[in-house]
């Protein structure tokens, strides 16, 4: 899943200039950390010694690319635009460099200067049209001067983002821990003090540690085959689909997508496995799941509102060859973020597909459960579904009753975490999939990769799906970009103490 630094970046450059960036590289604080730890890694068994090995040369090599590129960018007097920068570097991947900056910023050797401009747009608002005033953005990085006033931002343990309030409880950070310093639960994030390593990993692959959208967003305008939508991010083409399966559309919560694509990938052997969730032995509790069968699938199916821990278990789907992860936005943005930084190195590379789930919000399982009681005076052991349609929270009840409150009567319900996250369709997913947008019974689909493309074109032509573009149903693709917008300008914005 996680790409290596190419070693072929490495013969366009000099000798001596490798030679000094490496130098460099190795007093990078997370390096050393990683290095002088080796032995209590590799007695925690998660990581072979030739597994360390790679991680530790990965390490270093995006390390000595990142010092290359700061050398090269003390040379240029004037801050430029990330797509400028790009020109300046003709030995170095694109997507390389870009990420590269971002993260020296983050180290604390490149500065970030914003400029914002305002202008005035004609909008419709509640059918009538007026001249709002929209600020932009631009971005433009520069080396610092002073070596002097240079300090290093070593990232700290993955625990300042759980005392702060915004942890997403993803699970990842305990996944790539190398000394299971970490346990994530659904709702709690606890830290061994005394076995962590302070390398600073969990940090930088945490969704809510520092911000890669703007990274991710000018990689993306790369690709020309992409259309750019500020809403809701990067995508190839858009859908509306139905499974056409009985079985699944008796288990299914809107259109069956997600499920007949897993079954799809498990029939063909295109992956060997699915990382997903299911019911727990307490009904509306989801936990995380390996299936590798297809006769197991279905338990997956349908929506579970209460949050679980995903990537928790991708150490335990290691022994997989190729897998599918399903996940919401939160969990998309780790896997990429994981892949972006700080190496480009593969803990999980097995992660063949990435299946993201549109998401407004979640809940705990303690605040599902006291909802459902004080919203609707139910017991949750007596409902069969939970929606979230037209604005209204759904529920339906074992003697075929049907009951709703408005979706603002239960906001106060949801984690507040999720009161930070910008991300409505899961941009980072290889396919998006999600019921805002599509006719009742159906799914919306957003396709934002090849691969994404290849395996929905595969389950359409495998007679398991049957679709329409999103643009030619209705509500359609107005709607899921009206709500994406309205997410990410309602989104929080994150306040870190970390060291400077």
């Amino acid at each position: 899943m996680l790409q290596q630094v190419d070693k072929k970046v490495f013969e366009k450059i000099s000798p001596k200039d490798l030679l000094d960036a490496t130098f460099e590289a190795s007093m990078n604080f997370q390096i050393r950390a990683f290095f002088e730890a080796k032995d209590e890694i590799l007695e925690c068994s998660k990581y072979t010694e030739q597994e360390y090995y790679e991680i530790l040369d990965s390490m270093i090599d995006a390390e000595t690319e990142r010092r290359y590129i700061l050398k090269k960018m003390k040379n240029i007097d004037e801050a430029l635009f990330l797509e400028e920068i790009v020109k300046e570097f003709k030995d170095i991947p694109p997507e390389n460099v870009i990420r590269d900056v971002i993260y020296l910023k983050e180290q604390g050797y490149v500065e970030e200067q914003v400029e914002v401009k305002t202008k005035k747009v004609k909008k419709t608002i509640k059918g009538e049209e007026k001249v709002v005033e929209e600020k932009e953005y631009f971005y433009r990085y520069k080396a610092k001067d002073t070596e002097m006033d240079l300090k290093e931002h070593y990232f700290e343990p993955v625990s300042i983002i759980d005392e702060v309030g915004v942890c997403v409880n993803c699970g990842f950070c305990s996944a790539i821990c190398p000394v299971n310093a970490i346990n994530v639960t659904a709702d709690h994030l606890e830290l061994d003090e005394d076995k962590c390593m302070k390398c600073g990993l969990c940090f930088t692959v945490c969704p809510r540690s520092f911000s890669m959208n703007r990274a991710y967003e000018t990689i993306k305008k790369l690709d020309n085959s992409l259309t750019f939508s500020e809403k809701i991010g990067a995508y190839l083409k858009t859908y509306s689909g139905t499974t056409t399966k009985d079985e699944i559309k008796e288990v299914r919560q809107d259109g069956g997508i997600v499920t007949s694509l897993l079954e799809y990938l498990l029939k063909n052997n295109l992956v060997d496995a699915i990382v997903a969730v299911q019911h727990s032995d307490k009904l509306w509790k989801p936990e995380p799941v390996i299936v590798d069968d297809v006769k197991d699938l279905y338990k997956t199916a349908g929506t579970k509102y209460a949050n679980a821990p995903s990537l928790n278990i991708l150490e335990k789907a290691k022994n997989y060859e190729r897998i599918a992860l399903v996940g919401v936005p939160c969990m998309m943005n780790a896997l990429v973020k994981g892949e972006l930084f700080p190496s480009g190195l593969p803990f999980f590379k097995n992660i063949t597909y990435r299946i993201g789930l549109f998401c407004m919000e979640s809940f705990s399982y303690d605040n599902i459960i006291k909802l459902v009681r004080e919203q609707f005076n139910e017991d949750i052991n007596n409902l069969t579904k939970m929606n979230i349609d037209s604005g209204k929270f759904i529920i339906n009840l074992k003697n075929g009753e049907e009951k709703n409150v408005p979706l603002k009567d239960v906001q106060s319900y949801a984690r507040d975490t999720c009161h930070y996250c910008d991300d409505l369709t899961s941009e980072y997913a290889d396919i998006s999939v999600g019921s805002i947008g599509a006719p009742g019974g159906s799914s919306a689909v957003i396709i934002r990769s090849k691969a994404g493309e290849e395996i929905f074109q595969g389950a359409v032509k495998a007679g398991l799906i049957e679709f329409k573009k999103l643009t030619e149903v209705k509500p359609g693709q107005f709607l899921v970009e009206r709500i994406g917008g309205s997410k990410r300008n309602k989104a929080k914005s994150i306040e870190l103490n970390k060291n400077e």
